[in-house]
């Protein structure tokens, strides 16, 4: 039979696949690690003192900090898709010599200051669960140990 007068026997061919929940699951698996990641006891711990402390003034902060946050991520991956690279490799290849090494070191202190309540969350918890026995330097050594 000859194809419609519309013209959509291509289209009628090329339908899209049926929906799949383990095709679902890889896409939002890991996804769904990373933001179970970031509800770890440091950071929990962290947002319950900071509420106690600062009542609801901080959500203003919360939320145009988790826009900036998205925002950066979402330029990043613009860039990464139109040139093939990443950011790293980027900034190497644009900056001079002497701002590629500041951006190094500045992510080296972010990343110190994001991973610091982690140790020292893990050293509280080892002190406390030996009740006393392992000195929060201890902690701190052990939680270095196994990292």
């Amino acid at each position: 039979e000859p194809s419609s007068s519309h013209g959509n026997s291509d289209e009628e061919e090329a339908k899209a696949p049926a929906f799949s929940w383990r095709k679902l699951w890889e896409f939002t698996g890991p996804g769904f690690l990373m933001s179970v990641a970031f509800l770890d006891p440091g950071n929990l711990e962290g947002d319950l003192q900071a509420g106690a402390i600062a009542g609801y003034s901080l959500l203003w902060l919360l939320m145009w900090s988790t826009v900036m946050g998205l925002l950066i991520q979402l330029l990043s991956l613009r860039l990464g898709v139109a040139t093939g690279r990443h950011l790293a490799e980027l900034c190497r290849e644009e900056y001079p010599y002497w701002a590629g090494l500041l951006l190094w070191l500045m992510a080296e202190l972010a990343l110190i200051g994001a991973d610091i309540q982690e140790v020292i969350g893990s050293a509280i918890a080892i002190n406390i669960l030996s009740h006393g026995v392992f000195p929060l330097w201890a902690g701190v050594l052990i939680t270095a140990a196994d990292w």
